[in-house]
This record gives structure tokens, C-alpha cells and sequence, in this order.
């Protein structure tokens, strides 16, 4: 999970996107897979890991929303990798506590006290006092209020989304095969 597989639907409700990797885990996988900065520190150690790398993913996810960056950054990947192995992180003066409590909870790397891995699993989140004014069931049935709504006019508006430019041949143009004779059969 990442702010960028993160949308917004029409009534501003959160709709999560890029299943590309989704695959059911009953217990343990090894595959490594993912955006960087938001790895579990089992998954660079190429341990087997299950779910809790999704609930540390969150904390990731948390952080950058609340800091504006993520809790772990270099642009060198290895190095990167180290500092999530290390585990410190430098909370900004302006985090609320009860915010960091929560954070802490979900970015250790160990796993018998890691929030949504433990006995009462999501419960431990939901619970938790930084989020004391959600009613979960509400949220559910979207009966809450989304605190942002985007404008938006009809069907296919995609007015929101960012415009990057594509370098790409036009779909369908006829163009030269240069590779037709090592494939003369084809």
C-alpha cells in the first residue's frame, strides 16, 4: 500500500488500487516484491513473512501522509534497505504522540509486537486511541462524510489525475517489423 494506489471516488471515500503482486498467502511467502521504501525488514532479510508486512506497509503509508515523506529514504536502494533494517526513525517535532505511539507499533521489525499481527489483529489498530473517533461501521457502510470530496463531472472525468507525456509508437499504426526474418515462420 502506497499513496499513489490510493484513490478517491466521487463521494471522496478511499478505493485501493495495483493488485499486480496481489496473491493469497494462508501462512508464509518469500517472493520479494514492492515499492522500496515501504518493504518490512522480513521481506529484505528474505524471510518468509505473511500479513504483518502489510500492517508495517501501513505505518509506511501513515507516516508519509502525516510527514509528507516516508520514514525510511535514500536513493540508493541497499542503503535504503539498511536503515529499515536499523529501524531508527526520526519523527518530525509536529507528530502528535499519540500519532508516534501508534507509528512505533506498527514499524518495529519485531514481529510478536507488531500491531495487526498480534492476538486481537486489525482490532489493535482500530482500537487504538489515535483513531477514537471512527466509528468503523459507519466508515464501512459509507455513512461518514469524507473530510475531502473531489469535483467531478460525470463518467471518465479524469480531471483529477496528473497528465504525463508518453513516449510510445501510436496503437495499431503499421510500422516495419525489423526482427520479420529471425522469425520466418511466424
Amino acid at each position: 500500500m502506497k499513496p499513489e494506489n490510493l484513490l478517491l471516488d466521487r463521494n471522496g471515500h478511499i478505493k485501493i488500487t495495483d493488485f499486480g503482486f496481489a496473491k493469497h498467502v494462508p501462512d508464509i511467502t518469500w517472493t520479494l516484491c514492492g515499492t522500496p521504501d515501504y518493504l518490512a525488514p522480513e521481506i529484505i532479510q528474505s524471510k518468509g513473512y505473511g500479513k504483518a508486512v502489510d500492517w508495517y506497509s501501513l505505518g509506511v503509508l501513515i507516516f508519509e501522509m502525516l510527514a509528507g515523506y516516508p520514514p525510511f529514504y535514500d536513493d540508493d536502494h541497499i542503503e535504503l534497505y539498511k536503515k529499515i533494517l536499523n529501524g531508527k526513525i526520526r519523527f518530525p517535532s509536529f507528530f502528535d504522540p499519540i500519532a508516534k505511539e501508534l507509528l512505533k507499533r506498527l514499524l518495529t521489525s519485531d514481529l510478536s509486537k507488531r500491531y495487526g499481527n498480534l492476538k486481537g489483529g486489525s482490532n489493535d489498530i482500530k482500537s487504538h486511541q489515535w483513531f477514537e473517533c471512527i466509528d468503523w461501521d459507519k466508515l464501512i457502510q459509507h455513512e461518514v462524510q469524507a473530510p475531502y470530496i473531489p469535483n467531478f463531472s460525470g463518467e471518465g472525468d479524469a480531471s483529477n489525475f496528473d497528465i504525463y507525456p508518453e513516449e510510445r509508437e501510436p496503437y495499431g499504426k503499421p510500422t516495419k517489423d525489423l526482427y520479420r526474418d529471425k522469425f520466418p515462420s511466424f
